[in-house]
C-alpha cells in the first residue's frame, strides 16, 4: 500500500478527499486513513480565516465570496504537496461543485469519500462535541448547500459513498479498499 515514504519511487501522489457536512465524522475518518496509509493529513477547517471562524461560530454561514480565499489557501497547499510528490488526505466539506473542481484539480490523481447520514444523527454529534467552532445552527444551511456530486457533466469524481452511522473501523476498511483499487489503476 502507498505511503509518503514509498511514493517517491513507486507511485504518483494521490489526493484523498473525505467530504460531508459538519459533524459527519470526516476529520475522524480522514485521520484514520492518513494514519493507516502514512499519508499527510490536512483539515480544511484549519485554513479558515479568524473572521470566517468567528462568523460560523456565531451561526452565520459563509458566502461563496467568503469561501474563495479559503479554497485558494487549501489549493495552494495541495499543489505544494503534489510538487513534493506527497500523497494527502484532506478532510473537506465539499459543499459546492465549483469548489470541489478546484480542490480535486489540485492533484493529477484524486478520489473522494463522501460521508452521509441522517440529519438527526449529525445534529446529535454536533451537540456532543466540544471545542469546535462550527455552530450546530449551521447544519441545516450546510445540508441545503451540499450540491449533488457527479450529477453534472463537468464533475467526474471517483467516489465512495459511506454511511456515517457505521463504526469508524468499517468505514476505514471500505475506504482503504477503495483507495487501494484506485492506486493500482494509477500504477498499472
Amino acid at each position: 500500500m502507498l505511503s509518503n515514504n514509498e511514493s517517491k519511487n513507486k507511485t504518483a501522489p494521490i489526493l484523498v478527499v473525505v467530504m460531508g457536512v459538519s459533524g459527519c465524522g470526516k476529520t475522524t475518518l480522514a485521520q484514520a486513513i492518513a494514519n493507516h496509509l502514512d499519508l499527510t493529513l490536512l483539515d480544511a477547517d484549519s485554513f479558515h480565516s479568524e473572521d470566517a471562524t468567528k462568523q460560523m461560530s456565531a451561526g452565520n454561514p459563509l458566502t461563496d465570496e467568503q469561501r474563495a480565499p479559503w479554497i485558494d489557501r487549501i489549493c495552494k497547499q495541495l499543489h505544494q504537496l503534489e510538487l513534493q510528490n506527497k500523497s494527502c488526505v484532506l478532510a473537506y466539506s465539499g459543499l459546492k461543485q465549483q469548489h470541489r473542481q478546484l480542490i480535486f484539480g489540485s492533484y493529477h490523481h484524486s478520489v473522494g469519500v463522501l460521508l452521509e447520514a441522517a440529519q438527526a444523527l449529525i445534529a446529535q454529534r454536533m451537540a456532543d462535541r466540544e471545542e469546535h467552532f462550527m455552530s450546530p445552527q449551521l447544519l441545516s444551511s450546510q445540508i441545503a448547500s451540499m450540491e449533488p456530486i457527479n450529477e453534472n457533466a463537468l464533475e467526474h469524481i471517483e467516489l465512495l459513498r459511506l454511511n456515517a452511522a457505521e463504526p469508524i473501523d468499517n468505514s476505514l476498511l471500505k475506504s482503504i479498499d477503495f483507495i487501494g483499487e484506485r492506486i493500482s489503476k494509477v500504477t498499472n
